[in-house]
């Protein structure tokens, strides 16, 4: 009887008042409507920024979160559907889909500017710049690499340096893949590149990143047959995991046969610091998990924020990407999420907190295992020399989909 009152209610007001309501009372105006992956935010930060917007301008806000699973789901719900998301969180190849349809708005450079001296590391910016050409559709959020990430007792003691582990046969039955075709594709062409006159190893400094990002805009018929030919044998191993999101756990765990797997360095370096499992229960890392950027190359995404084109509280949403910026809230995003935020103080504030181990995460661990966590969450210039940004595939998404749709 409640829920029919509080409908008609609604109906009622619907009619004489000139505003768009949200459940029960919230004008919309006065809700700010995020559209982005779960488990990607601390949510007890919407409060602090509730309070703060007040104080800055006066007005109401409350913030609402709505989550998808996967970054795909941006152009369903917004560019087929038209849904008013106030923010989105795409990464670095769909905000230039995005961009390209003119399905988002220009950030107001009077509340936030994503070029102001010092509030981003220049490295991410500059990688930033290869999908946002002058930075002024997104502000970045969380970065990160595609690598491999191996457990060193089941590799007998080997550390690995190349995508050889993965697409080679010495670990036959015991590898597993991220059954996402950009991160399989752009691992295979990668491999495929190895041998090239001019491979990204044996380059360095900008001729090194002008040549691996060249390897992620190709989508030649012959690179995309080359990239399936090195798939199909990872689908002919029957050992083969094709992984969503479980290997990590179970890696860390000690409780799958994988002992080479294609990952995301925040996932690898969330399971080796002691984590929160699947089903919320607080777990030890495992430090005999170690992760590389192959020497062949790598990527480096970039997830963002942008403004929707069917935003209908942007002065709200300027003034989030804002709050976001702020150091004390972009290293409580960084924490909750296990990534790490290129909002330089931030970025420096917990850089700091590894080195000094403060918590002595690093006690007792393998000789150079600190190095390679740290590397793997701070990655050197040197290796971001080495990683390219994954692109829109515009007309050649179709190809790429139908490759990809044989091997899975």
């Amino acid at each position: 009887m409640k829920k029919i009152i509080c409908l008609l209610l609604c109906a009622l007001m619907a009619v004489s008042l000139p505003i768009t309501l949200v459940g029960c009372g919230t004008p919309r105006e006065e809700l700010l409507k995020l559209y982005m992956p779960g488990d990607y935010i601390d949510e007890d930060i919407f409060e602090e920024f509730e309070k703060w917007y007040k104080e800055e301008t006066g007005k109401n806000v409350s913030v609402e979160i709505e989550t998808f699973a996967a970054v795909e789901d941006i152009q369903r719900d917004v560019e087929d559907a038209k849904t008013d998301y106030d923010l989105l969180c795409p990464s670095d190849y769909m905000v230039e889909y995005l961009i390209s349809k003119q399905l988002v708005q220009e950030i107001d450079k009077t509340v936030i500017d994503v070029e102001a001296d010092g509030l981003f590391r220049e490295e991410y910016l500059d990688s930033a710049r290869e999908y946002d050409s002058e930075l002024k559709y997104s502000v970045p959020y969380m970065y990160g690499t595609l690598g491999i990430v191996y457990d060193i007792t089941k590799t007998n003691g080997q550390k690995l340096t190349s995508w050889e582990a993965l697409f080679g046969d010495a670990y036959t039955g015991h590898r597993s893949v991220k059954k996402s075709v950009r991160d399989a594709y752009a691992a295979a062409c990668i491999y495929n590149a190895r041998n090239d006159a001019d491979s990204v190893a044996s380059l360095s400094g900008d001729a090194q990143k002008q040549k691996i990002q060249s390897i992620f805009e190709d989508t030649t018929d012959m690179t995309i047959a080359n990239a399936k030919t090195v798939l199909q044998r990872l689908k002919n191993d029957s050992g083969t995991v094709w992984d969503t999101d479980d290997v990590k756990f179970e890696m860390a765990a000690n409780d799958s046969n994988v002992a080479v797997a294609l990952m995301w360095s925040c996932d690898a370096g969330y399971v080796m610091n002691d984590y929160e499992d699947a089903d919320g229960v607080d777990r030890e890392g495992n430090r005999n998990l170690w992760y590389i950027v192959p020497d062949e190359g790598g990527n480096v995404y970039i997830d963002n924020f942008v403004i929707s084109k069917y935003a209908e509280n942007i002065e709200a949403a300027n003034y989030f990407l804002k709050f976001l910026c702020r150091t004390d809230i972009a290293v409580k995003n960084s924490k909750y999420a296990g990534c790490i935020s290129p909002v330089a103080d931030a970025y420096d504030e917990l850089y700091e907190g590894y080195m000094t181990d403060e918590e002595g995460m690093f006690d007792g661990t393998a000789e150079g295992w600190k190095e390679m966590f740290i590397e793997t969450m701070f990655p050197s210039v040197e290796t971001l020399n080495r990683c390219g940004i994954m692109k829109d595939f515009g007309d050649r998404k179709t190809a790429v989909g139908r490759m990809w749709s044989d091997i899975v």
